[in-house]
C-alpha cells in the first residue's frame, strides 16, 4: 500500500469518515507504517492500540474463515484474492517482517492454524514437534519446502523440539519477538494479554530479536524475559525443569506413531525406548496420556492399541517394543 494512501485512510478512520472497506484495508497494514516517522500517532487517542488489537483479532479470523472456503467451489478467484491480500498482516517494524501464512490457491499449500482446548502434540512438516498448551494458538505452513527458513507462528505457550537442519534455521514469530533455532529443545510462553515473552531454552542454543536488535543467545538452562511494552529484556540461568511442568498434564496425542509417542514417553519418563520392527514404529493411534499415570500405565495402554508388547528395565531405565 502506498503511504500517502495509508495516511489519508488514517486520517478518514480518526475522523469517523472511514468506509468498512478502508477500515479493513487500515486493520491490515497499519503495523506496516506504525514506526514511520511521517505517520500521524494516534497513542494519545488510545485508536493506535484499537487498530492494533484489531489486527490481532481479524488476521486470525480471515485465515480461519479463508480456510474454511479453502475446498469449496468459487467461480469467482479474483474475488478471493483480494480477500487475501486485505487480510495479510504485514509488520516492518525496527526491521522484523512478519508474514503470516494465508492459504495459497495457485500454490496449492495450505496454512495450518490450530487453537486447542487442551495441550496437545503437533508434528510439523519437517519433523519437528511441538507441544502446544491449551488455549494456545500455532500457525504454521503444510510444508517447509521452498522457503529459505522454517518458520512459525505462536500466541500462548508451546514447547519445541525442533529438527536440526542447518541450512533452513527454524524461526518462532511472536509478536515482535523472533527466536531462531537450527536444532535444540526450548519453551515460548507469549500470551497476547501478558506484558512479557519468556523464552526457555532445555536443549541446544537460540537467537533472539526485536527487529535487528538481538536480544540474546541463550543455552541450556537460560532464559529471556522481553517486556513487550518497555522493550526490557532480563537474562538469567534457570532450571529450565521448572518452567515445563505443564507438559505434564494430560496431553492429547492424535494420529501418531508410535515413534512419536515414544520420544514424549522419553522425555516424560527419562527412559531410553528401543521399538525393534518397523511395522510397530509406524503405526499410528490416538490416546491421551494422563497426568499422574506411570509410565507402565502408559505402555500397556500403548501396547493394547497397537498389537505389541513391552519389556522394562527399571534399572537401566530401558524399554523395548516388540510385536506380539
Amino acid at each position: 500500500m502506498d503511504k500517502k494512501f495509508f495516511i489519508h485512510l488514517l486520517h478518514k478512520y480518526n475522523n469517523g469518515t472511514a468506509t468498512p472497506e478502508e477500515r479493513r484495508l487500515l486493520f491490515s497494514y497499519y503495523e506496516l507504517f506504525d514506526a514511520d516517522p511521517e505517520v500521524p500517532d494516534l497513542s494519545d487517542t488510545g485508536k493506535g492500540q484499537q487498530i492494533k488489537d484489531q489486527v490481532r483479532g481479524n488476521i486470525w479470523n480471515e485465515i480461519d474463515r479463508l480456510e474454511a472456503r479453502q475446498d469449496a467451489p468459487d467461480p469467482g478467484r479474483h474475488k478471493l484474492w483480494f480477500s487475501l491480500a486485505a487480510a495479510i498482516l504485514i509488520v516492518v517494524s525496527a526491521g522484523l517482517y512478519f508474514y503470516p501464512q494465508i492459504p495459497s490457491v495457485n500454490a496449492g499449500r495450505i496454512t495450518q492454524s490450530y487453537q486447542n482446548k487442551e495441550h496437545r502434540l503437533i508434528n510439523l512438516p519437517d519433523g519437528s514437534t511441538v507441544i502446544v498448551a491449551a488455549g494456545s494458538k500455532l500457525n504454521y505452513p503444510s510444508s517447509f519446502d521452498g522457503f529459505a527458513t522454517r518458520e512459525v507462528y505462536l500466541e500462548g505457550e508451546a514447547y519445541f523440539d525442533i529438527q536440526h537442519n542447518a541450512s533452513k534455521p527454524f524461526i518462532v514469530r511472536t509478536g515482535k519477538v523472533a527466536t531462531t533455532v537450527l536444532g535444540t529443545a526450548f519453551n515460548i510462553k507469549a500470551w497476547p494479554l501478558d506484558e512479557d515473552i519468556t523464552v526457555t531454552v532445555n536443549r541446544g542454543k537460540v537467537r533472539l530479536a526485536a527487529g535487528r536488535n538481538t536480544l540474546g543467545i541463550l543455552t541450556p538452562n537460560q532464559q529471556i524475559t522481553y517486556n513487550k511494552h518497555k522493550a526490557d529484556v532480563v537474562k538469567r540461568h534457570v532450571q529450565a525443569a521448572e518452567y515445563l511442568s505443564w507438559k505434564q498434564e494430560d496431553l492429547l496425542l492424535d494420529n501418531v506413531t508410535v515413534l512419536e509417542a515414544a520420544k514424549i514417553l522419553e522425555d516424560r519418563f527419562r527412559v531410553s525406548i528401543s521399538i525393534t520392527e518397523e511395522p510397530v514404529r509406524i503405526k499410528r493411534f490416538t490416546t491421551t496420556f494422563l497426568k499422574g499415570e506411570s509410565l507402565e500405565q502408559v505402555l500397556k495402554s500403548i501396547c493394547e492399541f497397537n498389537d505389541a508388547v513391552y519389556t522394562y528395565d527399571k534399572q537401566e531405565a530401558k524399554v523395548i517394543l516388540s510385536s506380539k
